[in-house]
């Protein structure tokens, strides 16, 4: 029988070095507008260039405009200003609530699109962060949930734009969701009315996801409680919500749940992040052969995809090359006989 599995990624992808130095200063506020969006411009397309060479199904602009996943919105909201402390999330500063919370040049994600469409028209899946990983940087915590709703409506408003540029796939990223469920902080409810609010009323045909994952700054999970369990009851919720559950999957306490997986509603996809960012080694394809086999006695394969556990952004080129590589070749060798394996 010959199984075709589909991969993707979850979002970002990693500068090459040379661009570093020149990026430290952009997120600075150090380079004029136009040496910005060259750079910008010049970041995405060797980020589609490499994505597209490793023969991906999806893949996205690389999120080349982002700070460590969301250490950059806070930059370009108003109704804030810095804090009494420069050195908190190393050296890049937390951010007071002072009045109401807007973003005069939006957050940058459909800025980011348009750039990269132009680049590459293929492309369509986008991804956004939820309120709670947006505000990261603001403080205090009272007054970070307090803000809430209305950086949800900044994001519903780019939403739409993304929608007239092209998008055909939102994934929401929700790191901060995920860990929550798992030590306490959100509840399956909350979850469900953030996640509803945010996808609600899409045009048909639009592909929504959800990336749920036990964070990964610093190369290291943040949560005590690792298992899968803690979220099934908001997956169970996102029948109707989401087409696709965008998992982490390569935590071991994860994957000696994955026969959960069948509990899932029957028309919700899941994208499988059986390649472990977090560490930096590589694994084989027949590693990630034999674990996508696992999973196919779970689920069709009409409802699985590979993927990395979270976005490779933190990572180098060469790790975030070579486990895709390694990941897109398992994909192939499914569509073989076994005994066809090498």
């Amino acid at each position: 029988m010959s199984l075709a599995l589909r991969t993707t990624v979850v979002g970002s992808w990693p500068p090459e070095d040379r661009f570093r130095p020149e990026l430290q200063r952009y997120f600075r506020g150090e380079l004029a507008e136009r040496d910005a969006d060259e750079l910008l411009r010049a970041m995405a397309a060797v980020a589609i260039s490499q994505q597209r060479g490793l023969d991906l199904d999806v893949y996205t602009g690389g999120e080349t405009s982002a700070d460590s996943f969301v250490l950059h919105f806070a930059r370009r909201l108003s109704g804030v200003r810095p804090s009494s402390n420069p050195e908190a999330w190393d050296g890049r500063g937390a951010y007071e609530v002072v009045d109401t919370i807007a973003a005069p040049r939006g957050l940058g994600i459909a800025e980011a699109f348009r750039r990269e469409q132009v680049l590459a028209p293929e492309l369509f899946k986008v991804t956004l962060p939820g309120p709670s990983e947006l505000t990261t940087q603001l403080q205090p915590a009272d007054a970070r949930r307090g803000c809430w709703p209305a950086v949800m409506r900044l994001l519903r408003v780019e939403i739409a734009e993304l929608i007239v540029a092209g998008a055909r796939e939102i994934q929401l990223d929700l790191p901060q969701i995920a860990m929550g469920l798992a030590d306490g902080g959100w509840e399956t409810e909350e979850a469900v009315d953030v996640i509803g609010e945010l996808l609600a009323g899409l045009p048909a045909g639009t592909r929504r996801s959800v990336h749920l994952c036990y964070g990964d700054f610093g190369a290291r999970t943040w949560t005590r409680n690792r298992a899968l369990g803690p979220l099934l009851p908001l997956l169970q919720r996102l029948d109707g919500l989401v087409d696709c559950a965008v998992l982490e999957l390569s935590l071991p306490e994860q994957w000696a749940e994955r026969d959960k997986l069948t509990e899932l509603p029957p028309r919700l996809e899941v994208a499988a992040g059986v390649v472990d960012v977090k560490t930096p080694r590589i694994q084989s394809s027949d590693e990630l052969a034999r674990m996508a086999e696992d999973l196919l006695r779970l689920l069709p394969a009409e409802r699985l995809w590979l993927c990395p556990s979270c976005g490779l952004g933190r990572r180098t080129v060469p790790l975030a090359m070579a486990k895709v590589s390694a990941m897109v070749h398992a994909a192939r060798l499914l569509k073989r006989q076994p005994h066809e394996r090498c």
